[in-house]
């Protein structure tokens, strides 16, 4: 599953090119972006980066309070919310139990709603540690996708990374190829 940057860009807007460079080549700092869409008419866009960039944008108020406040008030009728967490590299064993400790909480809360949305986890390659002892794994995978994470690789630009390769093949195990559309 391959989702290209463009459709972040048409999905959530032309905000987000500020934030390419960041994706354009991953380096060993993780960068993510948390991107919301909770109406045709309604985004929001957080961002951080460092070590385990992902882990910080799930304590942001846009994961613990507007994301949770959207959830509530979405009905069936309603356009789905489509939420997007975009890092740099697929996440560390320990933001991996994070990740879905985070998405098991939002649908044991909004069991009705949760499920009904799109989460969606995208990540431009690979993950090892510089020491190569951490990484993620085939079972990091399956475990996302089994908590409700969509899982695509993040492509920036004409081909996928060297390491976004590595990762789309373990993707491809778990969720089967194509291509991750965003509808407004």
């Amino acid at each position: 599953m391959i989702l290209h940057w463009e459709q972040l860009v048409l999905h959530y807007g032309s905000a987000l090119n500020q934030h390419r460079p960041r994706f354009e080549q991953a380096g060993q700092t993780t960068y993510g972006l948390l991107c919301c869409r909770y109406s045709p008419t309604e985004d929001e866009l957080g961002y951080s980066a460092g070590d385990h960039a992902e882990a910080n944008l799930l304590r942001t108020a846009l994961w613990t309070a507007h994301l949770p406040n959207a959830l509530r008030a979405w009905t069936p009728h309603d356009s789905c919310i489509t939420v997007t967490l975009a890092i740099n590299r697929s996440p560390c064993r320990n933001c991996t139990a994070l990740l879905i400790s985070a998405l098991s909480a939002l649908y044991r809360n909004f069991p009705a709603r949760g499920p009904r949305n799109r989460f969606i986890l995208a990540a431009k390659g690979a993950y090892e540690d510089a020491g190569m002892t951490t990484r993620t794994t085939q079972n990091d995978l399956h475990r996302l996708h089994d908590a409700g994470w969509e899982l695509c690789v993040l492509q920036v630009g004409p081909t996928l990374s060297a390491r976004g390769r590595i990762l789309l093949e373990g993707i491809e195990r778990v969720a089967g190829r194509g291509f991750v559309r965003l509808h407004g």
